[in-house]
């Protein structure tokens, strides 16, 4: 009976969580002898290549762990055609002469952050920067705040929970982008990818910089 309670309240705050939102298909590309590749919505990505390729946007961590780059383009898009994206992952110190958000700023010291640098072609979108933690089992239950999408220009809350798979799990993550209190993107990675853009109030010079960064969720 308790299962099925909190089943409900989970679809409910699903259902608050999907309002504004379309789901675009996610399709992969990941062969034998070819590097991984993905599109959504309009956007595609370049071969995910391991590695840092701009080393002078990540010169303040010493020690990367499973550096990756890759390049999102859109061939529609006016504004916001092309970003290049370096990722990895850093121990918490790596930030500890950075100002971070409350929820980073406090996680355990031996928290291994998630940290990608997104350089948008177009010189007026700047430099982005994301930083997630990990996340227990109990925030995820409660979408507290996992990182933060931000720049000179503006910022991302992103959250995260497992409102898409079982309490107390791991399972289906799924970070939402929140802008103005109100969530305009969500992706959850893994096997089965899902990827949901607020189409109507997510600007196009936005979009490729939330695609950008739920690429690299996707890719890592």
């Amino acid at each position: 009976m308790l299962f099925r309670t909190l089943l409900l309240l989970f679809s409910t705050l699903t259902a608050v969580a999907q309002k504004g939102l379309t789901e675009v298909p996610v399709t992969i590309k990941d062969g034998w002898f070819t590097a991984k590749t993905l599109s959504f919505d309009k956007y595609t990505t370049g071969d995910r290549k391991n590695g840092i390729d701009q080393p002078a946007n990540l010169s303040f961590i010493k020690n990367p762990i499973d550096a990756f780059n890759f390049l999102l383009q859109c061939d529609t898009c006016k504004q916001g055609s092309k970003a290049h994206i370096q990722a990895l992952y850093t121990p918490h110190i790596a930030f500890s002469d950075r100002s971070l958000p409350s929820a980073l700023e406090h996680a355990d010291a031996n928290n291994k952050f998630f940290y990608i640098v997104i350089q948008a072609a177009d010189s007026t979108l700047g430099k982005w920067e994301m930083i997630l933690r990990n996340m227990t089992y109990l925030d995820l239950n409660e979408n507290k705040q996992a990182g933060i999408l931000r720049s000179p220009q503006g910022e991302f809350k992103v959250t995260a929970n497992n409102h898409f798979g079982i309490v107390n799990s791991y399972e289906n993550i799924r970070y939402e982008f929140v802008f103005r209190k109100k969530v305009v993107a969500a992706v959850i990675p893994g096997n089965n990818p899902r990827v949901w853009l607020d189409l109507n109030n997510l600007k196009e010079e936005q979009r490729i910089i939330v695609a950008a960064a739920m690429a690299a969720l996707l890719l890592r």
